[in-house]
């Protein structure tokens, strides 16, 4: 049997596991205390099933804290396994909050992490200083464990991770659940300190993952004997309500599969009673580079996604009942880590001031990906709108309205590209400017200013206005055309210009994926029409409830971001240059045109409930310059027949090789 140690399960049965083969669930009871990994138990009691049936109870100090039942057999083929859990098709990228240096640990590099020497194994971001980041483990905390493999998002069955182990050597006789469940444990254990979780919570202990239950496949008892290998496929892992992480695990000998454990899991806990909210300079080890302390970081920037806003903006702060209150964008649409500097105290908003966030830019970003290689405009302005209104919310913005449900809209902003930057696998640092703060009935709006820089050097600046509304001001928008119905330009046409749809070998857009706005659209292309008879774009498409942006911006307040509606434009952009001949389809795509102000106004937003988009596109300007050509356009679009958005100056860059050819 493997070690019984004081982090492992000890086998307490009454009688020997004498059955082949075990299909067997572990549900945890809602404990009234939290549940400690060390010193758990098992016992076996009476079981209400048949002759094959099995039933124990886990128990810590003498307290049940999980049951166990299941059947057995003689014969591995009678236990069925239990369904496979399916991949998303779009796995959510969880990104380590540190990177370390070492993903290959042997015995000697996990006990030296059971003795706290985190950073020491791991690389100095996992303590900065030298000092250690988390409490030690227990003693003994990894000593089923003898070699393992961690890696993180991008790999595995799901996406989020797969880890790899060897269990200890120089034991004898087989294995009993009990001590495959503890394996599992220190397993994710480790991959939870490799991935940086620890970090973001004072004094961090690993307890069970008690949302759902672990289910256990035991093919044939008789054979678990080490060496056994384990491999743990991550199925989820997050931050919330606590960072965990969640796999479905095979043990096997080299030559088949014995054993399965599906929904093991393991959450690291904060002692009780401890403050998490933001500013409290002792809550966890999570530092700067120079060793400074975060006002907010990752955990809190979780929870104002998709958690607790008390842990997001502290107890004291959040008095609110209401379901909708302003949130982050969820999953992969969260383009904001931390802030690094403190507010001004709850309720005052002095203009001029300024705070530094951070966000650290994955090294293989899905926006990037889907975007043939480029950053594209939703990525900028997500990632410096949603700084800009966590900064807006920790002055207390979100709270000028406790009693109502209250919304955060972007309503209109510019921005300008000032140098073309590789952004992956770096960290942003952006200074947000309060420039005005307006208090209205219902509502409250504040101007910002924004600089993104990387490693000290600006590359992105702009100003936006957020608007934080309860829901009978946000109910009175009209749109832009103070409630009319004002047409796209080709259909107030007479007669109709010639239009037709865009090829898909010339017209088609680069992105794919999320990105991909123009792939279910319905087109009508003029090419020597619109406002300035250089070219005329107009797409419609249907609006789906399962749209994935619905699902992630926001938690209770689904809404499709303006982001995606000025990418939408600028994807239609480039699909007029193309099809207007002004690059063929062989050559790149264009880029944004460096230093040109990008200008957009909302008044209307998309939600799951209504029916279609038109957007249109004119191409306004194309000038000849020997660095290449200058393609400026301007667009607007529709949510059911109202035009909600307008965005001028979409400002492209078509390479010199292409601007030999003259104007359309």
């Amino acid at each position: 049997m493997l070690p019984s140690q004081a982090a492992s399960l000890s086998a307490a049965t009454s009688e020997p596991f004498r059955p082949r083969a075990l299909r067997a669930a572990l549900t945890w009871r809602q404990a009234t205390r939290p549940i400690i990994l060390s010193g758990l138990s098992v016992a076996a009691v009476p079981s209400q099933g048949g002759p094959d049936s099995y039933a124990w109870e886990v128990r810590h100090d003498g307290l049940t804290v999980a049951e166990v039942s299941g059947t057995s057999g003689f014969a591995a083929p009678s236990v069925t396994p239990w369904p496979e859990r399916q991949p998303p098709a779009q796995p959510r990228q969880f990104r380590a909050l540190a990177q370390a240096v070492r993903h290959r640990l042997r015995q000697g590099d996990l006990a030296r992490l059971a003795a706290g020497d985190i950073a020491g194994v791991l690389g100095a971001p996992f303590g900065p200083g030298g000092t250690p980041t988390a409490p030690a483990p227990a003693a003994e905390a990894f000593t089923l464990l003898e070699d393992i493999v961690l890696t993180g998002a991008g790999n595995g069955r799901h996406g989020q991770g797969r880890v790899t182990a060897t269990l200890r050597r120089g034991t004898s006789g087989p294995a009993a659940w009990p001590e495959l469940l503890s394996a599992a444990w220190q397993a994710l254990h480790v991959h939870a300190l490799h991935q940086g979780m620890h970090l973001v919570l004072p004094d961090p202990r690993p307890e069970p993952w008690t949302e759902e239950p672990v289910h256990i496949d035991v093919r044939d008892v008789a054979h678990l004997s080490v060496p056994l290998t384990m491999q743990a496929e991550i199925a989820s892992i997050g931050l919330v309500p606590r960072p965990h992480v969640v796999a479905d695990i095979a043990f096997g000998d080299g030559r088949t599969t014995l054993a399965r454990l599906h929904s093991v899991g393991l959450v690291l806990r904060e002692p009780p009673g401890r403050d998490l909210g933001p500013g409290d300079r002792d809550a966890a080890p999570r530092r700067t580079k120079d060793s400074g302390s975060f006002f907010a970081h990752e955990l809190h920037m979780a929870h104002a996604s998709e958690g607790d806003l008390r842990v997001a903006h502290g107890t004291a702060r959040h008095r609110s009942t209401c379901l909708v209150r302003p949130r982050l964008p969820r999953g992969d649409l969260l383009m904001v880590d931390r802030m690094v500097d403190s507010p001004a105290e709850h309720g005052e908003y002095p203009t001029g001031s300024s705070y530094v966030t951070e966000y650290d830019v994955p090294t293989s970003p899905w926006y990037i990906a889907e975007n043939a290689g480029s950053a594209p405009h939703l990525f900028l302005l997500e990632t410096s709108l949603q700084a800009a209104a966590f900064v807006g919310a920790s002055l207390g913005a979100y709270m000028d309205y406790p009693d109502h449900d209250l919304t955060v809209r972007n309503l209109e902003g510019c921005s300008r590209l000032l140098r073309a930057v590789d952004l992956r696998g770096r960290t942003i640092r952006q200074r947000t400017t309060l420039l005005a703060h307006t208090p209205l009935p219902g509502a409250t709006l504040q101007r910002y200013g924004y600089e993104l820089a990387v490693a000290g050097a600006t590359f992105y600046t702009g100003e936006a206005v957020h608007g934080f509304f309860t829901a009978p001001v946000l109910a009175r928008q009209q749109g832009l055309d103070g409630g009319r119905v004002v047409p796209p330009w080709l259909k107030l046409q007479t007669p109709q210009p010639v239009a037709r749809p865009l090829d898909p070998a010339t017209g088609c857009s680069a992105a794919s994926g999320r990105l991909a706005f123009l792939a279910r659209a319905t087109t009508e292309f003029v090419e020597n029409g619109g406002r300035y008879g250089l070219g005329y774009l107009l797409c419609e498409m249907p609006i789906d409830p399962a749209d994935w942006f619905f699902d992630q911006h926001f938690l209770h307040d689904p809404v499709m971001p303006g982001s995606c509606g000025v990418e939408l434009l600028v994807q239609m952009t480039r699909a007029c240059v193309r099809s207007a001949g002004l690059i063929t389809a062989h050559e790149p795509q264009p880029e944004p045109l460096l230093g040109a102000e990008l200008r957009w106004t909302y008044r209307g937003q998309i939600q799951p409930h209504h029916q279609r988009i038109q957007a249109e596109v004119h191409v306004r300007e194309v000038v000849d310059e020997a660095s290449g050509r200058a393609v400026t356009a301007e667009g607007s679009v529709w949510r059911d027949g109202l035009r909600i958005y307008a965005v001028d100056n979409i400002a492209l860059h078509v390479p010199a090789l292409s601007s030999t050819r003259g104007t359309s």
